[in-house]
């Protein structure tokens, strides 16, 4: 188990700082982790693969595409989302395009914000701008399940910037407002307050990036903040695994974990 997750009873960690054990160099958009610890990057139009010793195992041009989003949550395959494009991808671990071009608005979405792996089957999530719903699809590309009018949601100027499921939640991050909190089955939850600039998940927690800390929230304990641990200085985007934490910059990728200082 990962450091900062080792006891459930510990409150607060100010106490552990995070000590870098590896990095890969160079001004990356996005980044994603699969369940085997493969590392993959984008920049520009490149998608890079890192394994191992963090060399380069594979890369894939993206040609036109510029994702806003990219997920390796699912060990078999990469979602990439481009929101400009209404349009995404599915590639395999060794970075073959899977299914080609997926228009959203060909299959019926009117205006994809944001799109996320479900585990719920083969199976994806898109909320949809256009009637503000939360609807999700299939390898077929059929809708399996909806959630509709979800407007007062999201009245508020600020439009949803992230999404993810994890462990029979989905949570979407409201800028300003706070994280909105689903099942699986799409029926709202509640609003969790936060000025998050990301999330994460892992196990029982939800993970808030702040301006100096990570939050991580029990979904056991009525979604109350259980502990803080600092945040490098320059991170745009983190992710962690039951073995690290990873914590991307403007020029590189830092790969570690939290320890306890003596």
């Amino acid at each position: 188990m990962f450091y900062i997750f080792i006891a459930s009873q510990l409150s607060f960690g100010q106490d552990r700082q995070f000590v870098p054990q590896d990095s890969i160099k160079g001004n990356f958009s996005k980044f994603s982790v699969d369940n085997f610890g493969r590392v993959y990057l984008c920049k520009e139009d490149v998608i890079l693969q890192y394994f191992g010793p963090l060399d380069t195992v594979y890369s894939a041009s993206l040609k036109s595409m510029r994702p806003t989003s990219m997920e390796s949550t699912k060990s078999f395959r990469t979602l990439l989302f481009d929101q400009e494009r209404s349009i995404m991808h599915f590639y395999d671990n060794t970075l073959t395009d899977i299914h080609g071009e997926i228009d959203l608005i060909q299959i019926g979405l009117q205006q994809p914000l944001l799109v996320c792996e479900s585990f719920a089957g083969n199976t994806f999530w898109v909320l949809d701008g256009g009637l503000m719903r939360l609807v999700r699809v299939n390898s077929q590309l059929e809708t399996v399940s909806q959630t509709e009018n979800l407007f007062n949601l999201f009245e508020n100027d600020e439009q949803p910037t992230q999404m993810l499921e994890s462990n029979d939640y989905l949570y979407i991050l409201i800028p300003g407002v706070g994280v909105a909190i689903f099942d699986v089955f799409g029926t709202f939850i509640k609003i969790y307050p936060t000025k998050a600039k990301k999330i994460g998940a892992l196990n029982n927690y939800l993970l808030l990036m702040l301006e100096d800390k990570i939050e991580a929230v029990s979904n056991q304990n009525h979604f109350e903040a259980d502990f803080t641990y600092p945040l490098p200085k320059g991170t745009i985007d983190f992710m962690f695994s039951n073995q690290k934490a990873y914590f991307l910059s403007k020029s590189k990728l830092m790969i570690g974990a939290y320890k306890k200082q003596d």
